[in-house]
């Protein structure tokens, strides 16, 4: 029994995505969208039962400060190695922040985000960073700045660790609000595994605050989980 449930634990493929939004919006918090989901104009109302949710439930974060992790990477084995590609039709204003944050990452010592050059590693980490368009309906009370979140295969990764290949991307719509250094930070941040974080000093705080600098929670994280 042991080895069929592993077997469709392999085939699973869980995915997890997050919307950041832009301050001033609207006066709470953002909304998590799960298996890539997106429900625009339900925002508003899912932003005021998160919080609620969240304010209750009694999290990690509440107890002890921290910066959540993702919930499909909690009790996840993964290697701090990443490769990362751009998808086709990046501009390169797009580019140029998601390096300067792939640099951040780097920074820190506890990941490591490198470009990938030739085919695809098959059982390496990947990133793919990439551009959408999406104009917010009107009325909706929120400006979508990109969309970012993990995507877990396991133990289909090299020494059994698990598989992620996650994606990050930022809202071509707007920009000069998503086209910045917090933006994809942030974005980055749920790739690797970082949950929305109800601390302001946190570069996870679902509203953007044009911070890009790493709290001690946010690095602390990071090194649970790349432990």
């Amino acid at each position: 029994m042991k080895w069929i449930n592993r077997l469709v634990a392999v085939v699973v493929v869980l995915l997890t995505l997050n919307i950041f939004i832009q301050p001033d919006s609207v006066k709470s918090i953002g909304k998590r969208v799960n298996n890539a989901v997106d429900l625009p104009a339900m925002l508003k109302t899912e932003i005021d039962k998160t919080a609620t949710h969240v304010k209750n439930a009694g999290t990690t974060q509440t107890n002890s400060g921290e910066t959540p992790i993702e919930s499909i990477v909690q009790g996840r084995k993964l290697s701090n190695k990443y490769y990362y590609h751009f998808a086709s039709g990046v501009p390169e204003q797009a580019k140029k922040v998601f390096l300067q944050a792939v640099d951040k990452y780097n920074e820190t010592g506890i990941v490591k985000l490198m470009p990938l050059s030739g085919q695809t590693k098959s059982q390496s980490n990947e990133i793919t960073f990439y551009v959408y368009h999406k104009r917010v309906e009107t009325g909706s009370g929120a400006v979508e700045l990109g969309l970012g979140g993990p995507k877990i295969y396991p133990w289909v990764g090299s020494h059994n660790y698990d598989l992620n290949r996650g994606k990050a991307g930022l809202n071509a719509e707007y920009p000069q609000s998503s086209m910045q250094l917090s933006v994809t930070m942030h974005e980055i941040g749920h790739v690797l595994g970082l949950d929305h974080s109800m601390k302001r000093s946190s570069i996870m705080f679902p509203v953007d605050q044009g911070r890009t600098s790493f709290s001690k929670e946010d690095l602390a994280t990071l090194r649970k989980i790349y432990q």
